[in-house]
Order: structure tokens, then C-alpha cells, then sequence
């Protein structure tokens, strides 16, 4: 909570950014709220970090995808006390707060409803954003799978992606 307060975007952020989305991809990037900006900035820093002299990782792929995996956390989507909520629940009964998300916004219970199903399913949100926009396959496919539990053969791209956004 404290990192989302401090949260702040530097110019040279924006030139990192500029250097590797198109600009269909930043009109993304740059619609998410401000911390989910500045956490995809540390996690794409980090997993370069984690991918440093390996030469199976293709690093425009991996910075991309790191970038772009929080897009369907969209700005003014949930409030910062259901976001806050709905980081609470998982944490005290995950299956039940899972089960409980539904999309639609409304009133409050229906806002926290619709704040727990963006913190379960912005994985499939962020990648039907890059869909509707042409992304690349690869990258959707990293992006929508970048929660769901390891899986034999997975690139190592998606791995690197899990592995910098624990950190954060």
C-alpha cells in the first residue's frame, strides 16, 4: 500500500515506456491507474534483472509482456478502497472472494463485487485489450496465462514474468 502512495512515473519511465510499446500498446500502459503503472515498471526492471545473460529470452518480448500484463486494471475501473478490499479478501478466504467477483458496476457491493472479479480476471482482461488492438500472440498468450500455475514447456518469458511480478 505504501509502494501505490509513492507511486510515480518519471520522464525517463515514460521514455522506457516509449522505447518498447507501440503506441496502441502505451494508450494501454498509460490508461491503468498510477501504481499499477509504476508496478509494471519495476516488474518489467526486475525481470530484465532475472533474464540478464540468458540467451534463451527474448527481451522485447519479456519487457513488453511485463509492461502490458496489469492493462486490464483500468483507470477509474475499481477505487482504491475496493481495490484494497478486494487485496483483503483473497488474502482471507481466496475461493470464496473468487467466486463472489462479478463484472457490472453499481452500487457498493455491487462496485466490490466488480473490484474482485478485475483483481481474479485482469489476466484475461489485459489480454482481450491487446486483442482487440492486434497484439502479438505470443505476448497475449504470456499475459493471459502470467497467474495460472506453472506449466511444463511454458516460455521462458512467462516464467521470468511470474517470477519479477512476486517480487512486486
Amino acid at each position: 500500500m505504501a509502494a501505490a502512495l509513492a507511486a510515480r512515473v518519471t520522464a525517463d519511465d515514460e521514455t522506457f515506456v516509449a522505447a518498447w510499446l507501440t503506441p496502441a500498446e502505451r494508450q494501454l500502459f498509460f490508461a491503468m491507474n498510477l501504481p499499477d503503472q509504476y508496478h509494471s515498471l519495476q516488474v518489467a526492471h526486475t525481470a530484465r534483472r532475472l533474464a540478464a545473460g540468458r540467451g534463451d529470452v527474448d527481451m522485447a518480448l519479456l519487457t513488453r509482456s511485463a509492461l502490458l500484463h496489469d492493462v486490464g486494471k483500468v483507470k477509474g475501473d475499481v477505487s482504491t478502497f475496493d481495490k484494497a478490499a478486494a487485496v483483503i479478501a483473497h488474502r482471507l478466504a481466496p475461493a470464496r472472494a473468487r467466486a463472489w467477483g462479478r463484472p457490472g458496476r453499481g452500487g457498493k457491493v455491487t462496485n466490490l463485487r466488480h473490484a474482485l472479479y478485475v483483481y481474479f480476471h485482469h489476466p484475461e482482461r489485459s489480454a482481450a485489450l491487446l486483442a482487440e488492438i492486434g497484439g502479438e500472440g505470443r505476448l497475449i498468450d504470456i499475459i493471459r496465462r502470467h497467474h495460472q500455475p506453472p506449466a511444463a514447456g511454458e516460455p521462458p518469458e512467462l516464467t521470468l514474468l511470474r517470477a519479477a511480478d512476486d517480487m512486486h
